[in-house]
């Protein structure tokens, strides 16, 4: 997937430069040359620093291959932006730097608890930013003038080196920045307010431990517990929890239905049921349904006993207890 993502990019940022006139295949070609050194060097910065990183902390080296492949994507992300108006060398530098800001932000985000599974913050927010940023910082005003037929306002670099202290380019790109942050926090802050009220905001623990894709999303749970990857004991408590829903369920919808007439004893059956005190079947009326309220409430407590015992786990290390 990361290859398929980094040979697309090649369409994207080459590719733009077609809506460039004048020098296309110039333009086209840096922006090749550029995309290839951001993404590799961003790949390798991240691979070699989580390297040192294991090797410090837990003493025993390790590549981890999915470092390798968001570093590379943070690379992509990163030069994006300038990948028309900045020399090599800057996108080298803008790729080493992407590196190493998807680290920082991936390991701040396990320190304060954010669950970002495939590092979708760190790659597109943190080196989206970044990017934006070195594009104020390393635009060439040569390459500007090429690209773009203005290279007056070069990146902010550039214009000290001059003995000039002009940072509009710098200053446009952090307005931007803003302008697309301050529009995503007023649309979709509400947004997850709504969802976290409604209880929609994340899964609970064990949807968790038994995988959203079985969960939310339909996977086969015979297959997940063939390959020894999910604990028997979660799937059957997930199982019970989805069988004790269906049968609640089933009574809701058999009980609201227009075209039921329930007798005034199923009406009382049905009463007892919600208190507890009796089973409640409505097709005939004498209480032998297989479910009831007491084995609802000791589903219940089961379920919380797991969740409470998940919450004060350490992190890696779930287990339901005895």
């Amino acid at each position: 997937g990361t290859f398929i993502l980094w040979f697309g990019w090649y369409g994207f940022n080459p590719g733009s430069a077609l809506l460039l006139g004048g020098h296309t295949a110039r333009i086209a070609a840096l922006c090749a040359v550029n995309t290839t050194i951001a993404a590799a060097a961003g790949g390798m910065t991240a691979l070699f620093t989580n390297l040192v990183i294991e090797e410090r902390t837990t003493g025993e080296a390790k590549f981890d291959i999915l470092k390798l492949m968001n570093g590379c994507l943070s690379g992509l992300v990163a030069i994006t932006s300038g990948c028309a108006t900045v020399q090599p060398w800057a996108a080298l530098v803008i790729g080493i730097f992407s590196g190493w800001f998807y680290l920082l932000t991936s390991q701040s985000l396990v320190r304060i608890r954010i669950d970002d599974a495939v590092d979708a913050i760190p790659v597109h927010l943190t080196s989206g930013a970044w990017g934006c940023f070195a594009t104020g910082l390393f635009s060439a005003p040569s390459l500007m003038e090429q690209a773009y037929g203005n290279g007056k306002h070069a990146g902010w670099f550039y214009s000290l080196a001059q003995g000039s202290f002009d940072a509009s380019l710098l200053a446009a790109q952090v307005c931007g920045m803003s302008y697309i942050v301050g529009w995503v926090f007023v649309l979709m802050f509400p947004f997850f307010i709504f969802l976290n009220y409604q209880g929609w905001f994340r899964a609970d623990s064990l949807e968790e431990l038994v995988g959203l894709d079985i969960s939310y999303h339909g996977g086969s749970i015979t297959a997940a517990s063939g390959t020894g990857e999910i604990k028997s004991e979660y799937i059957d408590a997930y199982n019970r929890r989805k069988q004790n829903a269906r049968s609640r369920r089933g009574m809701e919808l058999t009980m609201q239905s227009p075209d039921m007439s329930m007798t005034m004893d199923q009406h009382d059956d049905a009463i007892e049921y919600t208190t507890g005190s009796r089973e409640f079947d409505p097709d005939d009326g004498e209480g032998q349904g297989e479910y009831n309220q007491g084995e609802y409430e000791e589903e219940q407590y089961e379920h919380e006993r797991i969740q409470n015992h998940h919450q004060h786990q350490p992190e890696g290390q779930y287990e339901i207890p005895e």
